[in-house]
């Protein structure tokens, strides 16, 4: 719901502009794409974990043949499948409200690069999840994290029109390489994609460490 908000709110009105050639329309598009998945998944896995450690859940799955990684790769995959939900439901809106013209691959490849845009932020939630006593603890967590992240990274307003410190640390977060790699999809930059790619990985890398430190961290604390 909210990526379709911002959209109707912040894209359709500057639908019609063009930035060094490129429409706006679909700029936004693509940025938004990339806070919906970055958000649906940040949420749904970190929130989620926080909340289930606090259940005891853990402790039951513990007793049972299934492995912890067997129920994180479910969980992963059942939030990969409703972060696709919204952003088909979000392209799908921004293509008839605006009446954009793309190509089905254009928008297939937007939809595949925002997916994998999102993947440092399924190991930061499974992190944070496993950092926070209960989804209480989690959610404010995340909130401080992601929106400052997201504004500051150019998902909201182009990079350019944001002051010039905030500029200068963009590139370093993981939130601008997700969506400068989803604009890639229609044209905007598509030469550094691999850069930004590499970015992506460099980042999931890093906070999969940092997950799985937080995990053994945890299971020593309450198992040992």
């Amino acid at each position: 719901i909210f990526p379709i908000m911002f959209w109707t709110f912040f894209g359709i009105p500057n639908a019609k502009f063009k930035i060094d050639g490129f429409s706006v329309g679909a700029y936004m598009l693509c940025s938004f794409a990339a806070y919906s998945a970055i958000q649906t998944v940040l949420f749904n896995i970190g929130i989620t974990i926080a909340s289930e450690r606090a259940q005891g859940y853990y402790k039951l799955i513990r007793v049972t043949p299934m492995r912890v990684w067997q129920v994180l790769s479910a969980k992963m995959l059942a939030t990969l499948s409703l972060a696709a939900l919204a952003l088909i439901l979000l392209l799908v809106y921004g293509k008839f409200s605006i009446n954009l013209e793309q190509p089905l691959n254009i928008w297939f490849e937007m939809l595949i690069r925002a997916l994998i845009g999102m993947l440092p932020f399924a190991a930061l939630g499974a992190f944070i999840g496993y950092i926070s006593k209960g989804a209480q603890t989690a959610n404010p967590i995340i909130n401080l994290v992601f929106f400052p992240m997201a504004f500051g990274s150019g998902l909201f307003v182009p990079l350019e029109n944001l002051p010039k410190i905030v500029q200068d640390i963009a590139p370093y977060l993981p939130s601008y390489h997700s969506g400068a790699f989803a604009r890639a999809a229609v044209g905007i930059n598509r030469e550094n994609s691999l850069e930004h790619l590499i970015w992506i990985l460099g980042y999931t890398g890093v906070f999969v460490i940092l997950a799985i430190w937080a995990y053994k961290r945890d299971e020593g604390a309450n198992y040992r």
